[in-house]
């Protein structure tokens, strides 16, 4: 291994798959079971059947692991419609982010994002890992509309997709009225009829 290769390989072992998968599984489950508030290190590694050493050898703490679950939720089931018109895949998508967030992630999320208040390390994972994903998916679906004449050539799909998330964050933290379909269906026509 050349002097290259070795700055760029991780130090220790590397993850197994399986172990990870425990882990993951171990921590929704517990999320459902449990709280977010009363998950610990040593519940997750316990239900995941891995050392406790392990989890803190691949994250530095709860809120980490609780991203990461979250952001593979998210992945499995948010999927990325493609009906052919942008209108109904943003639809599609801001329903399926909605009812995610109603079947119990909604508390989770406004945990993380309390978190990240107070832990810039975790603020900036959590903005990387989890927030740059959601984006990242939602501007596929915009970008793809935009191809396709839907948007003007000039639209800043950035602020589409703030547009978009904005309002959501906002009834997601202030729980002044629920993430409810009629919502979703009412802010995607407000911003593309």
């Amino acid at each position: 291994m050349d002097e290259k290769q070795k700055k760029s390989a991780p130090a220790g072992r590397p993850r197994s798959r399986k172990a990870w998968e425990a882990v993951m599984t171990a921590t929704l489950n517990l999320l459902k079971t449990t709280g977010y508030k009363n998950l610990t290190m040593e519940r997750i590694a316990k239900e995941a059947g891995v050392g406790k050493p392990t989890l803190y050898r691949w994250w530095p703490g709860v809120p980490f692991i609780v991203m990461e679950a979250l952001k593979l939720q998210a992945e499995t089931e948010i999927a990325l419609p493609d009906t052919g018109r942008l209108k109904s895949d943003v639809l599609q998508y801001m329903r399926q982010t909605f009812r995610t967030l109603a079947d119990g992630s909604d508390e989770i999320v406004c945990s993380l994002m309390a978190e990240a208040q107070f832990n810039p390390e975790f603020a900036a994972a959590f903005r990387e890992t989890f927030i740059s994903s959601r984006r990242a998916a939602l501007i596929r679906l915009l970008q793809r509309g935009a191809e396709r004449g839907e948007l003007p050539e000039n639209a800043d799909l950035e602020l589409v997709a703030d547009l978009c998330y904005g309002p959501m964050w906002y009834r997601l933290l202030n729980r002044h009225a629920a993430l409810e379909e009629p919502f979703a269906d009412s802010l995607v026509s407000y911003l593309f009829d």
